[in-house]
């Protein structure tokens, strides 16, 4: 008798897994595969080779029973789409990287005040998580300035800036 040969490694399980995702709507078949399977063997057979659970082989047969290869389909969870338009974000963005507001001024941009500024600007409330992952998408960090004693005088510093340097 020979040595046993290996027809699947590590490398290929890891493989076959990254074309799966890559096939669009590879779920589905998976599903299917799943429920024709059912029909031959047992539901806990299927479920331990698909690596699911009972109840969810059982969900999905009934999905496809109810709705066809539809009911087999990832429904969307119904996230919210974004309140900012492109344009919109946009000017956020040149705000933000400019360090000024719409007028001009120079400002240190936080999530309250940026929010306060798109009700202003725009008219549209926007809370912090909304607009903070808004940002993220946008490759944008709001950095926290040094702390400034509540005695700072501005001018003695911007002086001090000016003048301290050795020409």
């Amino acid at each position: 008798m020979g040595r046993p040969k290996l027809l699947l490694n590590n490398d290929i399980i890891q493989l076959v897994d990254f074309d799966l995702k890559e096939i669009k709507d590879s779920d589905v078949v998976i599903k299917l595969l799943a429920i024709k399977t059912a029909f031959t063997y047992k539901e806990s057979e299927v479920a331990t080779i698909f690596n699911i659970s009972r109840s969810t082989l059982s969900r999905w047969v009934s999905n496809y029973k109810k709705f066809g290869i539809e009911g087999c389909r990832n429904k969307s969870r119904g996230h919210n789409p974004s309140k900012l338009s492109d344009e919109e974000k946009i000017k956020i963005k040149r705000w933000i990287l400019t360090s000024k507001d719409k007028q001009g001024k120079q400002v240190h941009w936080t999530l309250q005040r940026l929010i306060k500024e798109i009700l202003l600007v725009f008219n549209k409330e926007i809370t912090k998580t909304p607009l903070w992952l808004t940002l993220l998408s946008m490759n944008l960090r709001l950095k926290k300035p040094r702390p400034q004693h509540k005695k700072t005088d501005f001018k003695k510093m911007e002086e001090f800036k000016k003048n301290s340097r050795i020409n």
